[in-house]
């Protein structure tokens, strides 16, 4: 199981699955999909690159409610080219980990690779 609960995120990160760009899901994943007991999605939807950086609560599902667990903010800016950036930070208090997906959502469990943009605010894309 993946756990993100134990990594020090510092930084805006650029979400990759297999090469291929990926986004966190904005709608509700199950419980023990994407390789973890709760995996982690964002609530309120993707920003539009006119938007600039929009704050988002991250959910877990559990016991029947999709947000159960979670709803602390995390940071999202759309960029030029279709792909988004995101601030994660550490979730709390269980096996958790961010979701992330290049299109529909992916059940199974699959290493996403984050790529640190930057250490401080995202300016540019």
């Amino acid at each position: 199981m993946m756990c993100d609960g134990y990594v020090s995120w510092s930084g805006w990160y650029r979400l990759f699955i297999n090469g291929l760009s990926a986004h966190i899901p904005d709608t509700c994943v199950e419980k023990y999909s994407c390789g973890t007991d709760t995996p982690l999605w964002i609530r309120g939807g993707h920003p539009t690159v006119t938007d600039g950086v929009v704050t988002r609560d991250v959910c877990g599902y559990g016991y029947s409610y999709c947000c159960y667990f979670g709803s602390f903010p995390i940071k999202v800016k759309a960029c030029p080219g279709d792909y988004y950036v995101y601030e994660l930070v550490s979730p709390t208090g269980f096996c958790s980990a961010y979701c992330a997906d290049t299109g529909s959502i992916n059940i199974s469990p699959t290493a996403v690779t984050p790529v640190t943009i930057s250490p401080g605010n995202v300016t540019h894309c």
